[in-house]
């Protein structure tokens, strides 16, 4: 997530500065030794690269981490690489299915990531339960152009969907028959969940891009109010959603540094997370936090290049606001250099007037770690590397049924943490649910139902003791109430898998629970890598409701769709309706391009 899913968006390209011939022959010098034959899971296959559409493999030459890899190319050159790679047959849409004259509500309904601001992920108007799910019918397919990863939760509004997509365009789309209202569009793909809000200036919808900037957008018209860059390197870019409170502006802030550090003579490292407060009206900064002191020089790798640090601590979390409090809470990850800090790998509390770090909590020490470690150029690899043991679920606010708060927070070590926001968010309680990888324990996120937390496992094969599945856990005790612990429940192809010829095998690699988890009533849902979404009872764990999304949709715009895995924004729930989104072409999964509609 966080950063290792950087790892699907660039090309791992080598330093050479030859370039013979056309496009396929620099793919061969520059890409193919890694590409062809991926060694690592996290490497993107060929296929895999050109399933991301042209405006994403473009992107990640021209601006991303592997712009420094791309010495001696001309802006022709790249362009014609991005194309000769893009396997997606660019396609647009159709302008019969375009609506420009049907009304957009300004009732919000699912305002962001979190769906309020404690981010419980936990849905209170919906109309779905476990007495009625088996009624639900897919009410349309909406395919999403150019792109093979399905990386943003949309907003809604009673009558309106608000999806941002890779591929740089924010739909709007009809909730009822899926035509399409307006589109707005970026000229850098747009990573982050949007956010829906109606202010005193009318419905607006804000959504960070991959350039670390946010877009504040008219969400009745499609039109840019303002456009405000939120990092302070340009290795900075936007993964958790932006959040509105009393008229401004909060704003997580990652990094994709680790990824630049695989050049040996990159100067590792100096950038760092952020927190940013932005003015509502205009988009100017009110305050700034960075998570790490200004990084300064430290020792020369054994190339020669002049190593920095303290860096990283990227916040790849959606905020938490705790009004009560006057604080929000956000979760880091790792340093990319030494020394390594205390705000890495931490829930952080910052004051919401001056953005002042107010208390931390840390839950693992020392963590430093970059792309460099375990690869052919390990030169920037921190000594002694830590586990890369980020904090990537969004922290979510609770009270619990004997009357205290919690703050919850999930981490990739498999730990589940609930800490006390009144004593400087002291341990009150800790679940370890697996020993969690860099790809594993939890991912996106959780999901309460009254006094339960419900927890994605993301565990892949190959870590030792492995617990993939969901998890329900009592918000006053720390104790598990019930597990379900996935199974492939199939037998792999290794010839197909090691072809990569068939995007989506039979029998996939991945089923793991990678994507955050939401909820409504009496129902979790959750979906896997293997493609297919499972709703759960609350109560008892069993699964009431399963639909494999890995196959061709028809589609109501006309554009040719494929579910793949679920991973990241999950579902979405919103009165009478389910929307799920399917597709995710990173670290070897299946890549996907379709919005699914469902509907009582």
């Amino acid at each position: 997530m966080n950063h290792f899913a950087i790892w699907g968006s660039l090309l791992i390209l080598m330093c050479s500065t030859s370039v013979f011939g056309g496009p396929e022959d620099i793919y061969k010098q520059r890409c193919a030794v890694c590409h062809d034959n991926p060694v690592d899971v996290k490497t993107p296959h060929r296929s895999a690269i050109g399933a991301m559409g042209k405006t994403r493999i473009q992107y990640s030459l021209t601006s991303g981490s592997m712009a420094i890899h791309t010495d001696g190319l001309t802006h022709d050159m790249i362009a014609d690489i991005a194309a000769h790679l893009d396997t997606t047959d660019e396609q647009s849409i159709d302008p019969s299915q375009k609506c420009s004259d049907r009304p957009i509500s300004p009732d919000v309904v699912v305002s962001h990531w979190g769906v309020d601001l404690q981010n419980t992920r936990n849905q209170s108007n919906s109309a779905i339960d476990s007495s009625n799910i088996s009624e639900l019918r897919l009410k349309y397919a909406f395919g999403i152009p150019n792109t093979g990863e399905v990386r943003s939760w949309p907003a809604l509004s009673a009558d309106t969907i608000f999806l941002p997509t890779t591929s740089g365009t924010l739909y709007a789309i009809d909730r009822d028959i899926g035509c399409i209202k307006w589109t707005y569009d970026s000229d850098k793909p747009l990573r982050t969940s949007a956010h829906l809000v109606n202010t005193e200036q009318g419905l607006q919808v804000a959504v960070g891009d991959f350039g670390a900037r946010t877009h504040l957008i008219d969400a009745t018209s499609g039109e840019l109010i303002w456009l405000q860059q939120v990092g302070d390197s340009p290795l900075n870019m936007n993964t958790g959603a932006p959040v509105f409170y009393e008229d401004d502006w909060y704003i997580p802030v990652s990094a994709y540094e680790i990824a630049a550090a695989m050049n040996f003579r990159h100067e590792c490292c100096k950038s760092h997370g952020i927190v940013k407060r932005l003015a509502g009206t205009t988009g100017e900064a009110v305050w700034s936090t960075p998570m790490t002191p200004p990084a300064r020089p430290t020792k020369k790798n054994d190339a020669g290049t002049q190593m920095y640090g303290p860096s990283g601590a990227p916040v790849w979390t959606t905020p938490a606001i705790d009004t009560k409090r006057g604080v929000l809470y956000v979760g880091t990850g790792e340093n990319t250099s030494r020394p390594s800090t205390y705000k890495s790998d931490s829930i952080v509390t910052l004051n919401l007037i001056t953005g002042e770090v107010a208390s931390f909590f840390q839950g693992y020490k020392d963590d430093a770690f970059n792309m460099a470690c375990g690869s052919r150029n390990p030169q920037n690899c921190p000594e002694d590397a830590g586990p890369d043991f980020d904090f990537g679920a969004s922290p979510i606010l609770v009270t619990t049924d004997l009357g205290y708060d919690l703050v919850l927070a999930g981490q990739k070590s498999g730990d589940v943490w609930a800490l006390d926001p009144d004593n400087d968010l002291e341990l009150v309680w800790q679940n370890k649910l697996s020993n969690g990888s860099a790809l594993g324990g939890v991912h996106w996120g959780m999901t309460v139902v009254e006094n339960t937390l419900f927890v994605p496992i993301a565990d892949p094969d190959g870590v030792p003791d492995a617990k993939p599945g969901v998890y329900a856990i009592d918000i006053d005790s720390g104790e598990t109430i019930w597990e379900y612990r996935a199974e492939r429940g199939c037998e792999v192809d290794w010839n197909e898998l090691r072809r990569r010829g068939n995007s989506w095998p039979d029998c996939p690699w991945q089923y793991s629970f990678s994507a955050a988890a939401s909820s409504t009533n009496d129902l979790v849902f959750a979906g896997s890598l293997n493609g297919k979404v499972h709703a759960f009872n609350a109560k008892d764990g069993r699964i009431v409701w399963t639909y494999d999304t890995k196959k061709e949709f028809e589609t109501v715009n006309g554009i040719e769709a494929h579910g793949g895995a679920i991973d990241n924004p999950g579902v979405v729930i919103a009165g009478d309706q389910l929307i799920v989104l399917s597709g995710y072409g990173l670290f070897g999964q299946m890549p996907g391009n379709v919005m699914l509609v469902f509907e009582l």
